[in-house]
């Protein structure tokens, strides 16, 4: 590497290592930085504030009231978040936001964002208002040359006519990637057939679901459309999500990636996808993990989200973990040309990764990882 940390030449010594000047030796498994491809960094302020194991409805709820902080709360917590992930080996980031009370944060940190800027808002009346201001803050991430795309929150959270005007921007500017929960929780078909069960009990405590009519079960071929339009489009949670359901998105060749956030499925839902479901060949290329936030996770850890993925399914080799990590995430975020292996030309950084039991090729509880190149 240069001293910009930029790849001149990647030597395969075949395991014949010869004699160089200055060489450095390392006991464990050097890797590409990280990619974490879904986070919500303005949500920092709320790490160990809400009682894990609530379910959905209930982490919803307890968002809904405490959210809210002065600015300079949230951008010192949010500064503190950036700079644990830094530390964790974690290059790129796929954040989701609702303000822009961190886009300094991404300015001037080291870690690359694409920033979501989310859709929300169940009440018919006020879409077009809605859609404005996430134009205007998509805008704002533009004009300080950070990359953004408006994208939903989740089908249950998003009116008809706020997906109409949603669709229509992307009919006229496809995105190149958007996000959107998917299936984490199995309270999202209730409030689709009927309108009721504890998610729709939470939204409307919240204020946010007044007409129960708002939202069916046909608002989900809308949801497709509209997700279609894009390049390529992050399914995150999945913790519901079945065979048949990942059988209908593989039709879409490629187009969706599922993103798998095991440490905040077990804080909020004490429960992780199935996660042998994403291991298969056909799937195993779009798959990629995410820390959501520090509202329903401990830690923004990339490695500690593998560790928790090889405790639950030790029979996902860590090699394919090791790619869910880094390239997959990069494609997924479209970045691949500078993130997610080690190849000519890329500025990937280098983890160090120690701490390995060699004899069975998996992490340990002491596995760690080390920064060497950022």
């Amino acid at each position: 590497m240069d001293d910009d940390g930029c790849i001149v030449d990647v030597i395969d010594t075949g395991g014949k290592l010869e004699e160089r000047e200055k060489p450095e030796f390392y006991n464990g498994i050097l890797v590409p930085g990280f990619v974490n491809a879904h986070c919500h960094l303005e949500l920092s302020h709320l790490r160990g504030v809400i009682e894990p194991h609530g379910g959905l409805p209930g982490f919803i709820s307890s968002v809904g009231k405490i959210r809210r902080s002065d600015v300079e709360n949230i951008m010192s917590a949010a500064k503190s978040a950036d700079e644990e992930m830094t530390r964790n080996g974690i290059v790129a980031v796929g954040d989701i936001s609702n303000s822009a009370d961190t886009l300094n944060i991404k300015c001037n940190g080291r870690i690359r964002y694409h920033t979501f800027v989310e859709l929300f808002g169940l009440d018919e009346h006020r879409s077009e208002e809605i859609f404005a201001i996430a134009e205007q803050l998509k805008q704002d991430y533009d004009n300080a040359g950070l990359p953004a795309s408006i994208a939903p929150h989740a089908v249950y959270s998003v009116s008809r006519a706020l997906w109409k005007k949603m669709y229509q921007s992307y009919q006229s500017s496809p995105p190149q990637v958007i996000s959107i929960h998917h299936q984490e929780s199995s309270e999202e078909m209730d409030i689709l057939s009927d309108g009721k069960g504890k998610l729709a009990a939470a939204l409307r405590k919240n204020g946010l679901l007044i007409d129960e009519r708002t939202l069916s079960r046909d608002i989900l071929p809308q949801m497709m459309n509209c997700l279609c339009k894009a390049s390529r489009c992050l399914l995150v949670h999945n913790t519901f999500t079945t065979k048949d359901d990942l059988t209908k998105y593989q039709s879409h060749s490629g187009q969706f990636y599922f993103v798998l956030c095991p440490g905040s499925n077990l804080f909020i839902q004490n429960r992780l996808p199935n996660l042998q479901l994403f291991s298969s060949q056909e799937l195993s290329q779009n798959i990629c993990l995410g820390t959501d936030s520090l509202a329903s996770n401990t830690k923004l850890s990339i490695l500690e989200e593998m560790k928790i993925i090889q405790q639950h399914a030790p029979e996902i080799p860590l090699e394919m973990l090791m790619q869910w990590a880094t390239f997959n995430g990069a494609r997924a975020l479209g970045v691949e040309h500078l993130y997610g292996s080690f190849e000519k030309g890329k500025t990937p950084g280098v983890n160090l990764i120690t701490g390995i039991d060699f004899d069975r090729m998996r992490l340990t509880a002491g596995s760690e990882v080390k920064v060497r190149v950022f």
